[in-house]
């Protein structure tokens, strides 16, 4: 019944993509330029090697492994030790006609911790995309394949190993000057393989699943610099290991958007479920969201965002967790090679079933300042150092002391 449902709601997903597509032939538009084309022609321009149809876009960099793009949070396992990756990304781009590009993504790395047992792992990331271009339908196609080490600081506060096959279609259908849509469908597959760096005693593979998802939203240009959009998502979710957990997650919100060039502001929020496929399991009912305010002004620039939504856990008696996320980040340019940054974020992770009369609730913050400095015209390097502390009030690990993280980037 499960596999009906999903392929049920992937297939009406494709019809209404093709009869948009079909009733977009007919309009007129005077700005049909769509999101997903004018990302693709930044990324062109980009390129440090072009020959014919061929772009390249090659990086090299060295990072805390517990440093990432989301959270600046880094995990227990880097107490007293150094934990540091090593990535060199790389993108081609084949280019044949204006209506069909084709790109590559490999990113090779290796990973290094002396905390406790000093060892040292390949980590990489793979994708492959398809996108096809027209004057009001944007379609990418692609797959992909990940095995890395990631700083898994909720629930678990450890760095694990994680495995994860995806496959999946994206777009943007253009109705109007005005309007347009957006889809996505995927299915991934989450795995903790068992010789890879995984932490002792922490049994992961309760955690291993499969995900089927869509997410479909309307985006309308109201105003000359806000936009109103209504989003909705379905997630369906199988885990081998665990069956109880097997279950589907609805989300349902309004948003907006405002950007007049020096403000921009998102926001979405509205009613979530979680529902479980066995009878008795603790379900979820209540309003997820996410916010991001972002300001630039001269030499300066401020960022801020506010998240809620669901995690899955191992952790007794509970199968989910309500995570809720909050940052403010300021930089400061202050010559041609240096920029100055500070940032706070904090988490809050709640677990709706007491385990032995407890209710557990984790919160995370770190708050550090930093510098990135373009040593030379390809070469840049820069420093973080913050506070990072982690209290709970159940059973869940409590830290706290200084944090490096390291940036080093080479482009050729």
């Amino acid at each position: 019944m499960r596999v009906y449902r999903t392929l049920g709601f992937l297939i009406t997903i494709g019809l209404c993509m093709v009869a948009s597509a079909q009733f977009t032939q007919g309009t007129r538009d005077r700005d049909p330029d769509l999101e997903g084309s004018k990302l693709l022609a930044t990324e062109l321009q980009k390129a440090q090697i072009h020959w014919g149809p061929v772009y390249l876009l090659s990086r090299f960099r060295v990072a805390d492994v517990g440093y990432t793009d989301v959270g600046y949070l880094p995990a227990d396992d880097q107490g007293d030790g150094l934990t540091l990756g090593v990535e060199a990304p790389q993108r081609i781009y084949f280019v044949p006609s204006r209506k069909v590009i084709l790109s590559a993504d490999v990113t090779p790395g290796l990973s290094y911790t002396d905390n406790r047992d000093p060892r040292t792992q390949f980590n990489y990331r793979t994708r492959a995309d398809v996108h096809f271009l027209f004057n009001h339908l944007y379609l990418d196609i692609y797959g992909g394949r990940s095995d890395t080490l990631q700083a898994q600081v909720a629930d678990i506060n450890r760095l694990a190993t994680v495995r994860e096959t995806e496959t999946g279609v994206a777009g943007e259908i253009k109705y109007s000057s005005r309007t347009s849509a957006l889809f996505s469908a995927r299915f991934r597959e989450i795995t903790f393989p068992e010789n890879r760096l995984q932490p002792a005693g922490v049994p992961l593979e309760l955690l291993e699943r499969d995900e089927r998802a869509g997410r479909f939203s309307v985006l309308h240009k109201t105003l000359p610099r806000t936009s109103l959009t209504l989003a909705g998502e379905y997630s369906d979710y199988e885990f081998p290991e665990t069956a109880y957990k097997n279950g589907t997650r609805t989300w349902i919100g309004p948003g907006f958007s405002f950007d007049n060039g020096r403000v921009h502001l998102r926001a979405e929020a509205g009613p979530g479920t979680l529902r479980f496929d066995q009878g008795g399991q603790h379900e979820f009912n209540g309003v997820l969201g996410r916010s991001l305010f972002g300001y630039r002004r001269g030499k300066w620039t401020a960022s801020a965002n506010v998240h809620r939504d669901l995690g899955f856990t191992i952790f007794a008696n509970n199968n989910f967790y309500i995570a809720d996320q909050a940052g403010v980040r300021l930089g400061y340019v202050a010559t041609r090679r240096l920029s100055l940054h500070t940032y706070t974020i904090h988490e809050r992770d709640e677990y709706p079933v007491p385990a032995q009369g407890v209710l557990r609730r984790d919160t995370i913050s770190f708050t550090a300042a930093g510098f990135n400095y373009q040593l030379l015209r390809r070469i840049a390097v820069g420093l973080d150092a913050g506070w990072y502390t982690r209290s709970s009030t159940g059973f869940g690990d409590e830290d706290s002391g200084i944090r490096y993280v390291l940036h080093l980037s080479y482009t050729p």
